[in-house]
């Protein structure tokens, strides 16, 4: 296989825009409207800024409400990022002092299409200006984002989905009346509102994003985590699974194959479940055997991660990643390969994703030991569903202690943000404007 370790930068946007579903489906909207519009106002004040960098920023300004949400009320994040719509309520809800734009900016920094300055900015996106002590320049672009962030909330807010006299009226106030914001970014705001050739567009669900940059695995794999992050989030039984998964993949593709497949199998790891953003919540946290209807359902998240990841332009992943529950008897989906038709890097994947499946908590069994789980595994073996070099390298990783520890959330966390969890802990207390 011709591994594709270049990966488009626009095929991750393409990604992060099919997340618009259940849960998510407010967040990724809002966060599209504000990418667009400031990579718009950008280009109008004429600022020494990177348009596809403004673009991101935009569109991860707030990836940390997401995060600080589920953590600190999981029940009341699945209720209100499902059903309400106005995102400034849940940010009051769970967020009163802003610190979801701390951890938007201790993950965004690490996102390596950012510039500092943009990744900077995401940190005083509710921030007025008057407070903020930065460089002129982050002063600009934090205040493009509050103003994109602003607009979107109130279309948001409008439960007709119509862009009546009323809320374009509200639109403009917003802009006009804003003491928050320096006089040339609402100039910027009201002549972008003000064309409505664009703005139909800024405000639509579509992603409206070109681009010809190159991303190597490397840059790909922080991006690839916060995809990974917000997929997981939705569960608390599966907070740990994608990133668990791809460390025994990653660590098992490394000893037997090169270390540039090893980088594949990771990347392919952490976008393998992707699809179950689509599952519903009373299916994956069913305490009890999955009925026929219930099963059919669960199993389509496969044919939805090949999809995701075949329309953002990544199929060399998309026939990796959506292997995982094949078998080498046929006896898997969805396809029903056959041990001639799976390639070791699929192998890979279907064992470690048993694997550390079986070593988490469900809903309908406790999380077994690992002994439990290589026994498991290894019966799958003998029964010729799983491939057995692979197990029998996982095994001996896991025997030797390559993997120390089982894999809790905090450690998912310092994966994402790529700071201790001490440091989490005591960065989120901070003020906006008082992070260093």
């Amino acid at each position: 296989m011709d591994l594709t370790l270049k990966i488009p930068l626009e095929s991750f946007v393409r990604l992060y825009s099919q997340m618009n579903h259940l849960e998510y489906r407010n967040f990724v909207k809002h966060s599209l409207q504000v990418a667009k519009m400031t990579k718009h106002m950008v280009e109008l004040l004429k600022l020494d800024t990177d348009l596809e960098c403004a673009y991101l920023a935009g569109l991860l300004h707030d990836i940390g409400l997401a995060l600080k949400a589920s953590i600190e009320n999981y029940e009341l994040f699945v209720d209100m990022f499902r059903r309400v719509p106005d995102l400034e309520k849940i940010v009051l809800t769970f967020d009163k002092h802003d610190q979801h734009a701390v951890l938007s900016y201790m993950i965004a920094r690490y996102a390596k299409p950012l510039c500092p300055y943009c990744a900077k900015s995401i940190l005083y996106h509710h921030t007025p200006y008057q407070e903020i002590r930065e460089d002129k320049t982050i002063v600009i672009f934090s205040n493009v984002l509050k103003m994109a962030d602003t607009i979107s909330l109130i279309v948001l807010r409008n439960e007709d989905e119509e862009l009546t006299l009323e809320l374009f009226q509200r639109i403009i106030d917003s802009i006009l009346k804003n003491t928050t914001v320096l006089d040339d970014v609402k100039k910027a705001a009201f002549h972008m509102v003000q064309d409505y050739k664009i703005l139909c567009e800024l405000l639509d669900d579509e992603p409206r994003f070109s681009s010809q940059r190159i991303i190597d695995s490397l840059e790909f794999e922080h991006l690839a985590r916060i995809l990974a992050s917000l997929l997981d989030m939705r569960s608390p039984y599966t907070r740990n699974h994608t990133f668990l998964a791809a460390r025994f993949a990653k660590a098992v593709a490394k000893e037997l194959l090169a270390e540039e497949d090893s980088n594949f199998i990771n990347l392919a790891m952490l976008l393998h479940d992707l699809g179950k953003l689509k599952t519903p919540l009373s299916v994956l946290h069913k305490p009890a055997r999955l009925n026929e209807k219930e099963l059919y359902i669960m199993k389509m998240h496969v044919v939805d991660t090949y999809r995701m990841l075949e329309n953002a332009g990544l199929i060399n992943f998309a026939k990796v990643s959506a292997s995982h529950h094949e078998r080498l008897d046929g006896s898997g989906y969805p396809m029903g390969l056959k041990s001639e038709k799976i390639s070791i890097y699929q192998r890979i994947v279907q064992v470690c994703d048993v694997f550390s499946a079986l070593i988490e908590h469900r809903p309908y069994r406790e999380a077994m030991n690992v002994e439990q789980a290589l026994e498991v595994v290894s019966k799958e073996v003998e029964e010729g569903k799983l491939d057995k070099t692979v197990y029998e390298k996982l095994r001996e990783l896991v025997k030797n202690e390559s993997f120390p520890e089982r894999g809790i959330f905090q450690n998912v966390l310092e994966s994402i943000l790529n700071v201790s969890y001490e440091e989490i802990k005591e960065k989120i207390k901070v003020s906006p404007f008082e992070e260093g």
